[in-house]
């Protein structure tokens, strides 16, 4: 593993800058803005997981909208989030407001809210006051809107400007279009898992449009169908990546290509004559899969048709999420033949869509911005085998089960709400898996930081939303570099690490040239450049600002 800076200085040099609180500025590479006409249609791609290194490592066996971008666009190889909680939900919410989680609220993926004197479960785009359209007597199914962010964002800042604007955000989850679609648009779309079908909630609309249904009625249903997943990698270029088969993978069982939907899901298919269930697990299997990326560019190619995007005289706004590489980089790691592959076809659709705006909207008409909401931290087995010693495998329940200890005993001890964060800090600093905790009195105090990570631990603090437990009661913490707590195979992200923060960053299309960028720039650039490139304002209150 790479152990490259978290540029300290940096952090430092933003905190002085901002008067302590956020990463605002720093040394940015502007490029001369230059007069044109807006492009017709501006389209947000995020590639969930997606490293710069892992990008840059399998760029050889590109030959589509990757290849494209990384030949033709202009890319920021130091990109970064500022935030520490690296997850999908606080990556896409700062990545459409221009701000970070400290003022967007977003904070993780999932956290505990405090309602009076009491702590209850939050998912981040949940709403029961904004039920699934189709589904308003379904318990089961919890209602999604973007209640919890209280920012606006890009698609806002188009409706503002032109309220004839179209904004549309698709996604496998949940997590992800609903923070990409900001405030007031009108389709905003989901995969449901079960079904296997597009969804959306009341928040957004009162009926499916036509179009949705006819692709869930007639697509949908052959992109979910029981399969075969096998590589699409050219045998000269299933070098970029390890071995296929290794002990930390998936479920330790099933490690190499090619992967059959019938054999992995058989285990969870107790009645074979039920069709319902076996469908459903397949539906599950599937979207764990690089299919979910079909069916999010799929989709998108009929909405631009149907809504007939960037055809109209009008900028619009088209969000897309793409998935696979993270559900496949969780069960198999970033340098995987099976993240290869994933990101082989993303290249691959990238480049259909791309394809297909040239001849729906036109050359030269239309501008896409590429990056992602987190990275992710190499398998530690594999680290280890490259030379990073200090990478290691922590069971969740251990880890747990120490901390709940170690809270316990801080608690027993008594005192004020202030003296029990600040012994739970000094014990916890004393286990072997605990790099360093910071109470949230540190944090927003002002004044230096304990070091450079501070920082990012700030623009992640949301008063009255905790991370987990030792958070509700003042703490957070930070793990081992390179370190993954969790299960026995796999790997995760949510550190305030490089590897997990440092994500691409490329514009391409109408007003881009070509070129590379090395200067320090981060996630909240994302939105107000590619308003500025629109033409249209943004609140004077952002973190971010125009870097291209």
């Amino acid at each position: 593993m790479n152990r490259s800076p978290i540029e300290p200085l940096l952090a430092l040099a933003a905190l002085a800058a901002s008067g302590g609180l956020f990463v605002v500025d720093g040394s940015r590479h502007n490029v001369a803005a230059q007069d044109m006409e807006p492009a017709a249609l501006y389209v947000t791609v995020v590639i969930d997981q997606l490293r710069p290194d892992v990008l840059e490592r399998y760029a050889p066996a590109f030959a589509g909208g990757l290849k494209r971008l990384l030949d033709e666009g202009y890319r920021f190889t130091q990109a970064s989030h500022a935030h520490a909680r690296t997850s999908t939900a606080p990556g896409h919410a700062t990545l459409t407001t221009g701000v970070v989680p400290a003022r967007h609220g977003v904070i993780a993926n999932s956290w505990q809210q405090k309602r009076g004197f009491r702590w209850e479960p939050m998912y981040a785009v949940a709403d029961p006051g904004s039920p699934i359209l189709g589904f308003e007597n379904e318990e089961s199914l919890e209602g999604r809107s973007p209640a919890t962010m209280i920012r606006d964002g890009l698609p806002d800042w188009f409706a503002a400007a032109n309220s004839d604007s179209r904004r549309v955000s698709i996604s496998k989850k949940d997590r992800a279009a609903v923070p990409m679609g900001g405030q007031n648009s009108e389709h905003v779309y989901w995969i449901l898992p079960e079904l296997g079908r597009f969804i959306t909630s009341t928040y957004y609309r009162r009926d499916y449009p036509g179009w949705i249904e006819r692709f869930n009625r007639d697509v949908m249903p052959d992109i979910m169908a029981p399969h075969v997943w096998d590589t699409e990698v050219p045998a000269e270029h299933r070098g970029l990546a390890r071995d296929d088969e290794a002990p930390y993978e998936g479920d330790g069982i099933h490690t190499v290509f090619p992967h059959v939907s019938a054999e992995e899901n058989a285990p969870y298919i107790e009645d074979p004559s039920d069709q319902q269930l076996v469908q459903m697990v397949h539906n599950l299997w599937g979207l764990e899969q690089p299919r979910a990326d079909v069916a999010v560019v799929e989709l998108a190619k009929v909405a631009i048709e149907e809504l007939e995007l960037g055809q109209r005289g009008e900028s619009d706004y088209l969000a897309l999420s793409l998935s696979a590489v993270d559900r496949v980089g969780h069960g198999y790691g970033p340098f995987s033949q099976e993240v290869l592959s994933t990101v082989v076809g993303v290249d691959r659709l990238l480049g259909e869509l791309f394809d297909y705006l040239d001849e729906e909207v036109g050359e030269g008409r239309w501008t896409v911005g590429l990056t992602a909401d987190h990275g992710v931290v190499t398998i530690p087995e594999y680290a280890r085998d490259q030379g990073a010693r200090e990478a290691e495998r922590h069971p969740r329940d251990e880890v747990r089960s120490q901390l709940e200890n170690v809270l316990r005993r801080a608690i027993q001890e008594g005192g004020g709400p202030e003296e029990i964060a600040e012994r739970t800090a000094r014990y916890v600093e004393r286990l072997e898996v605990v790099e360093a905790a910071y109470t949230h009195r540190s944090l927003m105090t002002g004044g230096a930081p304990a070091d450079s990570f501070a920082v990012l631990y700030r623009n992640s603090y949301y008063p009255g939303r905790a991370w987990d437990d030792l958070s509700r009661f003042g703490v957070d913490l930070r793990y081992g570099e390179g370190d993954y707590i969790g299960s026995q195979t796999g790997t995760n992200h949510e550190t305030p690490y490089w590897y997990d923060r440092h994500v691409p960053l490329i514009f391409y299309g109408a007003g881009i040239e070509t070129g590379v960028s090395d200067a320090p720039v981060y996630t909240v650039d994302f939105a107000p450049t590619l308003a500025a490139l629109a033409g249209i304002p943004v609140p004077d209150d952002l973190d971010g600002r125009r870097i291209y």
